[in-house]
């Protein structure tokens, strides 16, 4: 039977304690620098819906303003529509809400508004959101 001897000049089995520490630490390293990587494509990409939500949020509310030739809107010509479910607005069949949170998007113009602003907060802002702060993303009315 075969003695397994302690790692010496004749016997190079094993590894040193200086070797697994170098080894672990490289490893360690990397495992930060992965996840630091990964939260800040996690971020951009909420931020890249947040504000795709908002352009077809705008995009289905301008799709709405009344026309005098629109049967189906009793708000008075040129001011915008809402139908009585706004879902159909989307091919979804729902209103697009925040990625992060789920809460839905304030702005909706309610019928007959004359005017609209939706607007969304990107990244970890908090606060209240309007046109004005840098760390919102806001679609006005373009009519």
């Amino acid at each position: 039977m075969k003695k397994l001897l302690p790692k010496s000049i004749r016997n190079p089995k094993g590894f040193t304690l200086v070797e697994l520490l170098v080894v672990v630490s490289i490893i360690a390293v990397l495992s930060v620098i992965g996840i630091t990587v990964f939260t800040g494509v996690q971020k951009n990409s909420r931020d890249a819906r947040r504000r795709g939500d908002i352009e077809a949020i705008s995009k289905a509310i301008e799709a709405h303003i009344n026309t005098s030739t629109d049967q189906n809107c009793t708000a008075a010509a040129g001011t915008y529509c809402a139908p009585q479910d706004a879902t159909t607005w989307f091919a979804s069949g729902k209103i697009p809400t925040d990625p992060a949170s789920g809460a839905s998007y304030n702005g909706l113009p309610a019928n007959g508004a004359t005017s609209y602003t939706v607007c969304a907060k990107l990244g970890d802002a908090t606060g209240t959101c309007n046109a004005t702060a840098a760390d919102c993303f806001c679609k006005s009315n373009q009519q």
